[in-house]
């Protein structure tokens, strides 16, 4: 008797343990989903109206899905499904990787293809994540399969019907034909423009002889330059050069370096305590000293006369 009791316990015991994995597994099964359908959805948004992303916005788009696609394989690792969905588990855990394998690719392919519509890497690096993220869609059904009748009341519900790339919407994710759009949008494509935006003396003229500005004499005559990323892509390692040529033959030479410009901001370089004479006509000018998409900014130039009488 005490032995058909302890079968009825550990049965019991079984039972509720087999319950308790059951809904830990659904808890990351739906938290796994709900992550892969907001992918979708943001995929879904760029494939559709990719004529009004810019540059930035897509950048932030796409690096998003990609660590979210990533948060899906990692949710997945160390959760234990019960026996009774160890096959449907396996489909989930083939969804989740293919997706990342798709986004990643799919994120190389699109970035490649906004520079270079032609980019034939970049085709194949979109197409072969499209084929992956199929992948994931037909491996998602078979684990919506797996699943069956299982009660997700507790998880407030059916799992999503999910797919990366709807077959009614098949030809916008068409590689050529959205290279082709990304093109056509203009705002898309990496502009590589650092621009000198203003150059001043401080302290600045006190007058004009003709037409010239005059500038008093000072124990530190200094140079103010405004840097500018005129462009959409973030720059490392711009150097400003400044030269200054008086009339008597003197050259002064001297360089600053920006070691960031993040895309649309800009900064200031103060060179300080420029060699200056009085009764000396100088020219400043600066430039920088590298190849972007707009060379006729990348320079600028002054003429001030230093005040003979102090």
């Amino acid at each position: 008797m005490a032995g058909v009791l302890f079968g009825v316990a550990y049965g019991a015991f079984q039972a509720q343990g087999e319950r308790e994995t059951t809904r830990a597994y659904l808890d990351v099964a739906f938290e796994v989903a709900g992550i892969a359908e907001d992918v979708t959805a943001s995929l879904s948004d760029l494939v559709v109206n990719v004529e009004d992303y810019d540059r930035a916005t897509l950048l932030e788009r796409l690096g998003s899905m990609e660590t979210s696609a990533e948060q899906m394989v990692v949710r997945l690792l160390d959760v234990e499904a019960p026996a009774s969905l160890t096959a449907a588990s396996v489909f989930l855990r083939i969804a989740a990787g293919a997706w990342r394998s798709g986004i990643s690719d799919a994120r190389v392919g699109i970035l490649a293809l906004s520079a270079n519509p032609l980019d034939e890497e970049g085709l194949v690096a979109l197409a072969r994540g499209l084929i992956d993220l199929r992948v994931g869609d037909r491996a998602y059904v078979g684990f919506l399969s797996g699943i069956g009748e299982v009660d997700t009341t507790l998880q407030g519900g059916s799992l999503p019907s999910i797919a990366f790339v709807p077959a009614a919407d098949d030809a916008l994710y068409e590689p050529r034909d959205l290279a082709r759009r990304m093109f056509l949008a203009g705002s898309i494509a990496p502009i590589d423009d650092i621009a000198l935006a203003d150059l001043k003396l401080e302290p600045g003229p006190v007058g004009v002889s003709g037409g010239m500005p005059v500038v008093a004499v000072t124990a530190s005559q200094s140079a103010e330059v405004v840097v500018a990323n005129r462009g959409n892509v973030d720059v490392t390692g711009i150097t400003v050069t400044l030269n200054l040529v008086g009339n008597s033959g003197e050259l002064f030479e001297t360089e600053q370096e920006v070691a960031g410009l993040e895309a649309g901001t800009l900064t200031s370089l103060t060179f300080a305590d420029l060699p200056v004479s009085p009764g000396v006509t100088y020219e400043i000018s600066v430039s920088i000293s590298r190849d972007d998409d707009d060379e006729e900014n990348d320079s600028l130039k002054v003429r001030f006369t230093v005040n003979p009488g102090g």
